[in-house]
This record gives C-alpha cells, sequence and structure tokens, in this order.
C-alpha cells in the first residue's frame, strides 16, 4: 500500500554490498586462523611439505569448525544507535534467502528484544511489524519509552526480509528518486509509467547481478523467518502485532504456523483476498465522502460549506487546467519546480486523511483553497515533496507476486479515470508494466484466500481510514470466530495508537479469550468538523 506520502531519506546503516553490519559481531566460516598453521621461517621446509601441512591443517580445522546451522540467531550489536541505560538486546536472524531451494543462500535479518520494565513479565512478548511491504521495522527505533507494552512484557521487532537495515536490503534509489518526482507533478501517467519500469528493470539487473534472488522475497518466506525465530528465542508462545501490509503477514503466519501464537494484534487490516489495486481509487473516494457528509450534518460546517463536493470537484478541475501557484519553501523542494495540479491536491487531502487532528480540518482546506487561499493546501503538499524511503525492490517482489497476478488490470485502469473525479491520482501499489520489468514469480492460489483461525484476535479499523476500510476488518470475522473488530471513530490508518486502542490492546493481552472492553471506542466523538467553520488561528 502506499503508506504515508512524509518521505524522508536517511543513510543505510548496513551494507547489503559487503553483507556485514557496522559494529555486528558476526560468526565467520570462511577461511581457518593462519596462525594455527604454524609456518615460519624456522621451519625450513620445503615447498611440498608446507603445502601438505597447509592442507591437513585446513582438513582438520574445517572437520573440527562446523558450518553455523541455518537458521539460527546471532546476537549482536544493534542496528541502530540505542537510548544507553536501556535494556536491549540484538542480534542477527540468519535464514535461507529462497526457502524453496536447497541451496540457497543466507540472508540476515535485524532483531531488536525491548525488555520488560515488569519485576516479572508475562512470558509471552508482543513481535511487531509495520506496513509496507517496504517500511523498515526498526528504523528510529531507538528507545522503549512510552511503550505501553513494556510495562508487562518484551517487544520485539523483526526486520522483513529485503527490508532497509536487512542484508541484503532490496533497494532501488532510483525508484526512490522517481516517486519523488510523481509527488512534485514533473512526471506522471504513461511517462511515469515508462520510466518506473525501466528503471525497475535497471535495478532488477542490479539485485540479481548481485546475488539476489527476488523470488525469495514473499510474505510466506517471511511468516517462516517469523516462526523461525520464536523457536530460536525459545519462546512456547507469543503475540504478533501487524500494522496495514503486515496485517496480511500475520494472517500469513497463522495459516501456516498458528501452534506459536497466542493472540493476534490487527491494525488497519489487509486481507489477502481483497485485490487492493481494483480499489485504491474508490477508497480514497470513500473516505473523502465521509468528510463532506460530516461537514454537511455538522451545523456550523455545513452552513458554511454547503457545496463542499463541488467546491472539490472545481478545484481539481482547476489545477488540472492549470497547476496552482503555491509558494513551497525552496529546501523542501530541492529547489526545483512543483507543479500543483489535481493529483497534487488529491495526494495533499489523502495525507490529511491520515492525520486525525487533520481531518476536520478538510473542510476548510478545500474551501479556503477553492478561493485561492492556499495557505493549509501549501503546508500539505510541501511535507509530500522529496524521494521515498521504502525498499521498493522488496516491496514490487511482495506485491508482483502476491497481488497483480490476481487482480483485474481493467479494473486497476479505471482507478485512474478522470471520471472518478480524483485528478488520474494512482494510488495503486504497483501497475502490470512495472510488475513485467520486476518478473518475479507468481504466488499460488492460496495466498489470494481468506485465513481461517480459531486464534484470539483484536482488530483495529479507522474510520477515515483512505487504505484499509473498516469493512475490509469485519470481513474476517466470518472466518475467525474468537476475532473482536473494534472500529475507532476519527481516527484513520493506525487506529489502535491512541490511547484508547492502546488500553484495549493491553487488556486484551492479558486474557484474550475474553472479549475486551471497548467503553473508551465508543465515547469516542469523533472528528468535530465544526472546527473548520472557527476562524484559523
Amino acid at each position: 500500500m502506499r503508506g504515508c506520502r512524509r518521505r524522508a531519506s536517511w543513510m543505510t546503516t548496513w551494507s547489503a554490498a559487503s553483507g556485514t553490519a557496522r559494529g555486528t559481531v558476526e560468526r565467520r566460516t570462511g577461511g581457518p586462523d593462519t596462525g594455527s598453521l604454524g609456518l615460519t621461517t624456522r621451519m625450513r621446509l620445503p615447498w611440498g611439505p608446507v603445502v601438505a601441512m597447509c592442507l591437513l591443517s585446513w582438513g582438520a580445522w574445517a572437520e573440527a569448525t562446523p558450518t553455523p546451522p541455518v537458521p539460527r540467531f546471532e546476537r549482536g550489536a544493534c542496528p541502530v544507535e540505542v537510548v544507553p541505560g536501556e535494556r536491549i538486546d540484538c542480534g542477527l536472524l540468519v535464514v535461507p534467502e529462497n526457502r524453496h531451494k536447497a541451496d540457497s543462500r543466507s540472508i540476515r535479518l535485524p532483531v531488536m528484544i525491548f525488555r520488560s520494565r515488569a519485576a516479572k513479565p508475562a512470558t509471552d512478548p508482543v513481535l511487531f511489524m509495520p506496513g509496507g511491504p517496504g517500511g523498515s521495522a526498526v528504523q528510529h527505533r531507538t528507545s522503549g519509552k512510552g511503550n505501553p507494552f513494556l510495562d508487562e512484557r518484551d517487544y520485539i521487532l523483526l526486520e522483513q526480509r529485503g527490508a532497509k537495515f536487512a542484508q541484503p536490503a532490496l533497494e532501488c534509489p532510483e525508484i526512490n528518486a522517481l516517486k519523488g518526482e510523481q509527488a512534485a507533478g514533473r512526471l506522471r501517467g504513461p511517462a511515469a509509467t515508462a520510466a518506473l519500469s525501466k528503471a525497475l528493470g535497471r535495478c532488477r539487473e542490479t539485485l540479481t547481478s548481485a546475488g539476489v534472488d527476488l523470488d525469495g522475497y514473499t510474505t510466506e518466506a517471511t511468516a517462516d523467518d517469523i516462526e523461525d525465530l520464536r523457536k530460536l528465542l525459545q519462546l512456547k508462545t507469543w503475540n504478533l502485532f501487524g500494522m496495514s501490509y503486515s496485517t496480511r503477514l500475520m494472517l500469513t503466519v497463522l495459516r501456516r504456523h498458528p501452534t506459536g501464537v497466542r493472540s493476534v494484534l490487527l491494525d488497519s487490516v489487509l486481507p489477502p483476498e481483497v485485490n487492493f489495486d481494483e480499489v485504491a481509487g474508490v477508497n480514497l473516494l470513500r473516505s473523502l465522502h465521509l468528510v463532506f457528509d460530516g461537514c454537511a450534518v455538522d451545523r456550523e460546517c455545513g452552513a458554511l460549506y454547503p457545496d463542499l463536493p463541488a467546491r472539490f470537484a472545481k478545484l481539481v478541475a482547476t489545477a488540472d487546467r492549470r497547476p496552482l501557484a503555491l509558494k513551497l519553501d525552496a529546501a523542501a523542494t530541492g529547489g526545483k519546480p512543483v507543479e500543483v495540479r489535481g493529483a497534487q491536491v488529491v495526494e495533499a487531502l489523502y495525507s490529511a486523511l491520515h492525520d486525525p487532528a487533520a481531518i476536520p480540518l478538510i473542510p476548510r482546506i478545500i474551501g479556503d483553497a477553492s478561493e485561492g487561499r492556499f495557505e493549509r493546501l501549501t503546508r500539505l503538499v510541501q511535507d509530500n515533496q522529496g524521494p521515498s524511503s521504502f525498499a521498493f525492490g522488496l516491496r514490487y517482489s511482495v506485491w508482483c507476486a502476491e497481488e497483480l497476478p490476481f487482480e483485474n488490470p481493467a479494473r486497476m485502469a479505471a482507478q485512474r479515470a478522470a471520471s472518478l473525479g480524483l485528478g488520474g491520482v494512482d494510488e495503486a501499489a504497483a501497475s502490470p508494466e512495472e510488475c513485467r520489468a520486476w518478473n518475479v514469480t507468481a504466488a499460488p492460489p492460496v495466498e489470494n484466500t481468506p485465513v481461517t483461525s480459531n486464534v484470539p484476535t483484536l482488530i483495529f479499523a479507522g474510520e477515515f481510514d483512505p487504505d484499509t476500510p473498516p469493512e475490509w476488518s469485519r470481513r474476517l470475522l466470518s472466518a475467525m470466530p474468537q476475532a473482536y473488530s473494534v472500529e475507532m471513530r476519527g481516527r484513520s490508518h493506525g487506529a489502535s495508537f491512541h490511547p484508547c486502542g492502546l488500553g484495549i490492546a493491553m487488556a486484551f493481552l492479558r486474557d484474550p479469550t475474553r472479549a475486551p472492553a471497548v467503553d473508551c471506542a465508543l465515547k469516542l466523538r469523533g472528528a468535530d468538523f465544526s472546527l473548520s467553520a472557527h476562524p484559523a488561528n
């Protein structure tokens, strides 16, 4: 899924090219300690016997030093610099790159274990993994302060295979830059698709020439990584917490490895059977209509903006005819011009829909911009500028294997149609042309079918989520009889990250066999659209 549009560029700590990590201690199997051979000038041996001794010594060393098993867990330094004094253990999960090939090379995945503050922590920690695919689980995770889960149990992060700090990382810098060009309106439509496809072909060549097996980077493989980590950490059971794309990942764990799962937390659900790219545009449109309707039924907002849908349509159409003259900060744009067309207007509102504090102000943003007052819209557009930070090789490996083979290209194209009224914005995660360039093996049909499970599961959905609508959360209930769905009014993508949601989650983890108390969720007022009618602060 597209994810947040606020992009940033960060230095990669782990080196995919060398296969090592700065500051990480790892066992090496590639060559003996030459000092043990005892070769000195005092021996005065002819070259033949010296060679024989070398071979004998090497054979004895190899026999005495077996190759470390895979999978394995190697304790070592953290992938990011952590706050001193906190109890954070780190290491690398070493697993096969392609689990379907007996001779596959090994890859290394960073693991961070934040230790509980409790005197007697629960024996079942939480494993959290973020959205994407292509986002990093460990980036910026420097401290456990403020994490309520640590009051009762350990909290574990696993970097997904191919993500930023994994070894190797499936990064495509040219794609990241092109995504920035799209955000700035300098690259769009068929030209954007063509440029991305060509760049993907080049990135694929670079990665495969370095020995990367792109078919190894799947949701199924990551689900197996998760199970390997549980066993290597000697955990009888644990609790899985998935956000956005990783909800699909955790559902795959339930399909493949349910025994070790005590409970599951899912936030902003992407079920495997939904065809995301076929409805990406209408999901966004659904959220915008919630805003339009919310304003209409609010006395103050409705009185000030009685024609909000018409204003929105006019704003997008105006920007498509002539790019809006926004005064953007040169530092945010890299000194390059930004063409704010209809797609950029819609992308800006898409970003606002992810921020619960900004959602009630969307009517004012649209109303002001429709009358030539662009201050609030400018800030949103500005925040969207710059290259993406995703590991796009991972993103395309997963999406082109597991989503595109089951999707209808005509329905996908309809999501970009001008008739949808969204300025031709493309909310799809990948296009058929891009996936042809990436050229990975299609996943088996099971990856596009619902998951059935009796594991206790708590599901959060945000009312205004433009990516994963609440209906997708509710649809899980028919196949998961021990699941509970909680819709958070006024919230969006990442609905549980709120005091009420976290409180419900904590209570659920204490006893997943009981229906959670959701009183605080029922009391949420939701978006107060009267704020759009108040004078700007």
